[in-house]
């Protein structure tokens, strides 16, 4: 076992759309780094979250603006 815990989707989805509604962005990169995912995990994190809370761009997402 190399140590790394494993964090559920849930909760990283629920960290993206804390931090997307705190500061208005997050990147995929953030998300892969925070979690110890790789880059194609944190973008289907991304993936899925974007639609609810703001716009999926190139390297993460943004707060849609009412």
């Amino acid at each position: 076992m190399t140590g790394a815990i494993t964090v559920l989707p849930e909760l990283r989805h629920r960290w993206i759309i804390e931090q997307v509604l705190t500061s208005g962005a997050v990147t995929v990169r953030e998300v892969a780094q925070r979690f110890h995912v790789s880059a194609s995990t944190a973008n289907r994190d991304c993936d899925r979250v974007a639609t609810r809370i703001g716009r999926r761009v190139h390297g993460g997402i943004v707060r849609e603006l009412p």
